[in-house]
């Protein structure tokens, strides 16, 4: 060591300053949503609303992988969805994808298993799906699909009956402001025949066609014909795909004109639209739309898309069709097929938009921010096992029951933040009980009704422990008390 020189400044020791770490942006990736528990909630009681219906009709569930070998989902949708799927390589090595819709897994199902399935074969599922779409409102990159298939079946009484399962759905969820637009591809290749224009190009006429509703007449003549620039198109993929399309253009102005004419497609759906009204559809719930044809490239026939009055700019919340040539890309036979999907993602933002989400409208009727239907108040004069006894014999007749977990100060000890918790909660009723109304003979507890003001007379009542089942369930079902 150095010895120090009179006067000299003696060295300091070097100071480290840790910066602090960056907060992380607590926000989920772009087309990816969270769901907090009113909407998950809702969520929830639309998929088992479809899912009770559905099997009224006698779909059985079931489910398949969310990853699927690249080979099997791609050429199935279009070039277009085809740019839409993720795919990567997995640590085997192994081209995978995630699935763009549940109908190709199916597909591979039926190809795979059909022979350990009874035929016709109709089945529902619930699950995730991606697409590496643009978002915007309405539209996800991960959403949540629900399906009813029926394979094995001609046209057109599976398709009536799975219009007839929506629309008792939407009944039992209160949804009455929507209509289902309908086409049969047949009849509009039937029409492009009749133009002249040729077998080869109608895919792609049919993917122009179905940009009607949302770019109008004008943009979609302008692409029939080719006269579109790059720049109106998001790749150059497909400016070069119009090139494959271009009609003269009054057989374009002939084609719009003809896809505008509604009365001639419903005369070739008649017997169609006649069977939907004999199972209840109503007739102005229908609209015939013959430039309907649906984006996927398996649609063989029949199509459909549901959609919510007062929320068209989010698009369909549904749709689907008929796939008579899709189950024989992976088997020798194709037996034929026709799906109906509902977005429950889109469906949700749907009646955001129509103004049907709100806590007053039938479809969000009963739902809470906890699932329980009772909430058990905690006191420290009582052993919690008591108070967990009176929420396990509610569990146990049914009724959806949360007991207070105390947290670790005293404020959380009062009633009255028990029960500010419970009404915030969204709770209708509470149970009551200390040791004075424990140690009667028969015990007791006292029941709350939240759903009113806190001092309202007459909303807080004594019951024996033994009759609490039977006063939960009356007071829940509406019945007043004696």
């Amino acid at each position: 060591m150095e010895p120090e020189v009179e006067g000299s400044i003696p060295s300091l020791p070097i100071l480290e300053f840790k910066m602090a770490p960056e907060r992380l942006k607590p926000r989920p990736l772009k087309g990816f949503q969270d769901f907090l528990p009113p909407e998950a909630r809702l969520r929830e009681r639309i998929v088992e609303t479809f899912c009770e219906v559905f099997r009224l009709f006698g779909f059985a569930p079931m489910d398949t992988p969310a990853l699927e070998p690249e080979e099997i989902l791609l050429s199935d949708y279009g070039v277009d969805a085809n740019k839409q799927i993720y795919r990567f390589t997995d640590l085997e090595k192994n081209r995978v994808g995630l699935r763009f819709d549940l109908t190709v897994s199916l597909a591979r199902v039926i190809a795979a298993s059909g022979h350990l399935l009874p035929f016709p074969f109709k089945r529902y599922q619930v699950g995730k799906v991606w697409r590496f779409d643009k978002p915007k409102r309405g539209r996800f990159r991960e959403f949540l699909q629900l399906d009813a298939d029926i394979v094995g079946a001609q046209p057109y009484e599976p398709e009536v009956e799975l219009l007839a399962a929506v629309h008792q759905a939407f009944a039992r969820l209160g949804i009455t402001g929507y209509y289902i637009r309908i086409n049969d591809r047949k009849y509009l290749a039937d029409v492009l025949q009749e133009l002249g224009i040729e077998d080869s190009r109608a895919k792609d006429t049919f993917r122009v066609l179905d940009k009607l509703e949302h770019q109008g007449e004008e943009k979609v003549f302008k692409e029939l014909t080719g006269q579109l620039l790059l720049q109106d198109f998001d790749s150059a993929l497909e400016y070069e795909r119009m090139q494959e399309v271009k009609v003269p253009p009054d057989t374009a102005r002939e084609l719009l004109r003809r896809t505008q004419d509604s009365g001639r497609l419903r005369g070739y759906l008649s017997g169609f639209l006649q069977r939907l009204t004999e199972e209840g559809v109503p007739p102005e719930k229908v609209r015939a739309d013959a430039s309907l044809t649906r984006g996927l490239d398996y649609y063989t026939g029949f199509v459909c898309e549901l959609m919510l009055e007062g929320a068209e700019s989010v698009g369909s919340v549904g749709g689907g069709g008929r796939y008579d040539d899709l189950i024989g890309r992976y088997a020798p036979t194709s037996p034929t097929g026709v799906g109906l999907s509902i977005g429950v993602d889109r469906l949700l933002a749907a009646l955001k938009l129509a103004g049907s989400g709100s806590d007053s409208s039938p479809v969000a009727v009963g739902i809470q921010r906890s699932s329980a239907a009772v909430f058990v108040a905690v006191f420290d004069d009582c052993e919690v096992s008591q108070l967990a006894a009176v929420a396990r014999r509610l569990r146990n007749a049914g009724i959806p029951t949360e007991l207070w977990l105390k947290p670790g100060n005293r404020e959380g000890r009062s009633l009255s933040r028990q029960l500010k918790y419970a009404d915030r909660a969204g709770i209708p009723l509470a149970v009551i009980a200390g040791s004075d109304e424990l140690g009667k003979s028969p015990p007791t507890v006292q029941l709350k009704d939240l759903r009113t003001e806190f001092g309202e007379a007459g909303k807080q009542i004594e019951v024996p422990i033994e009759g609490l089942v039977e006063k939960v369930k009356d007071l829940l079902s509406g019945a007043t008390e004696s």
